[in-house]
């Protein structure tokens, strides 16, 4: 038979062993929990009209007719449209935003602490033929688009909301183009399917000038 001390001892023994093991699975470090990625920063757009450039604010009013204002850092990139070499030139902040004139075409991108300006674009044209003004915007099925464009997207043109102080001008049965009273939203949706139309803009969304119709060769 197996003596008291000795099972006193093997008691002893085995509480330790239970005891130890207790400690090791309290002691265990937390698994290491990584640290969620940070989103890249979304680059924002403002597009519009310059207004006005004091105590380093830009004012520009948007398509919307809201007049918006940003803060230009002193580091901020500057790119000026050049008509005669066909692209942008880099040019200094202060003296771009000081020469520039009331009414000329600005995107500016923000994205985080940095700032970059684009003055004036390139001019073009669209043409096309009449399909529908719905909900502010023109539909129409260009004509001069380009391959690249209609394989890739088709020959239907959507535009945007126009400014209401877009012109547009109406060539009436091959007469001469003359301006029409009124803004776009209340002129295009009275123009019959099929007649050609031919948009003038100056990058992105800034459109310049809308012409119906077509004067007849003299």
């Amino acid at each position: 038979m197996i003596s008291q001390c000795r099972l006193f001892a093997i008691a002893i023994i085995v509480s330790g062993l239970t005891a130890g093991y207790g400690m090791v699975s309290a002691q265990a470090p937390p698994s290491e929990k990584a640290e969620p990625k940070k989103a890249a920063p979304k680059e924002k757009q403002e597009r519009g009209k310059f207004a006005a450039f004091k105590d380093g604010i830009l004012s520009i009013k948007a398509n919307s007719g809201a007049t918006l204002e940003i803060k230009i850092p002193e580091n901020t990139k500057v790119s000026l449209w050049n008509d005669t070499e066909n692209t942008f030139k880099l040019v200094a902040t202060a003296e771009a935003l000081a020469q520039a004139k009331p009414g000329t075409w600005m995107v500016v991108s923000v994205s985080d602490e940095n700032v970059s300006i684009r003055i004036r674009a390139r001019k073009g044209t669209t043409v096309g033929t009449f399909v529908s003004f719905k909900n502010d915007r023109l539909l129409m099925l260009g004509k001069n688009l380009g391959e690249s464009f209609t394989r890739k997207y088709g020959n239907n043109v959507h535009f945007n909301k126009f400014r209401l102080d877009v012109p547009v001008y109406e060539s009436i049965d091959g007469g001469e183009y003359k301006l029409v009273e009124g803004t776009p939203g209340k002129i295009l949706p009275n123009v019959k399917e099929g007649t050609l139309i031919t948009v003038h803009g100056e990058g992105d969304d800034n459109i310049t000038l809308i012409q119906v119709g077509e004067p007849k060769a003299k």
